[in-house]
């Protein structure tokens, strides 16, 4: 019983570090889940060149996750800390601009999770999307911002089409 006890305490005390981090951001990406999903969109693009990894860093929770997963290969899920530290992450060879098409949020007090439906184009004018996607994002407020704890991402395939439901 004290063991199981000793666990829970330290669960606790690493959950409350883990929140108590100092990671500014820009307040606009961080008091709504709008301006949360908007920021995490707008810091994966751009043109040919770095990632805003530090923008993208301010947006996760201290040792949030992210699993990439590919049609064919093994999914990539790492600790946002350390994906941002990769060149295969970090460096984007061509124009790549990733934006959100619809969005369902389900939300019950200081947690949400957001199912974000995107489309990948080389401009962020071109509506004609290379490929298209499902993103979920799992959510906490804390300390009067919101943070992404976890994400996870599916390309549409011919296994996996995006169905009328996620379009809206």
């Amino acid at each position: 019983m004290l063991k199981a006890r000793g666990i829970l305490l330290l669960l606790f005390s690493t959950t409350t570090l883990s929140l108590a981090q100092d990671r500014t951001a820009n307040p606009d990406d961080v008091v709504t889940i709008d301006g949360l999903i908007d920021a995490y969109y707008e810091s994966v693009s751009g043109h040919p060149g770095k990632r805003d990894a530090e923008r993208m860093q301010s947006l996760f929770i201290k040792g949030g996750n992210m699993c990439i997963n590919r049609t064919g290969d093994e999914p990539v899920h790492q600790f946002v800390e350390e994906l941002l530290l990769t060149d295969r992450f970090l460096t984007i060879s061509n124009d790549f601009f990733e934006r959100e098409l619809s969005r369902d949020t389900q939300q019950f007090g200081d947690m949400a999770n957001v199912i974000s439906t995107y489309g990948i184009s080389d401009a962020i004018e071109n509506t004609n999307y290379s490929a298209r996607g499902v993103m979920v994002f799992q959510l906490i407020r804390h300390n009067d911002r919101w943070w992404i704890v976890s994400t996870m991402f599916q390309r549409e395939s011919p296994e996996f089409p995006l169905t009328a439901d996620l379009l809206d």
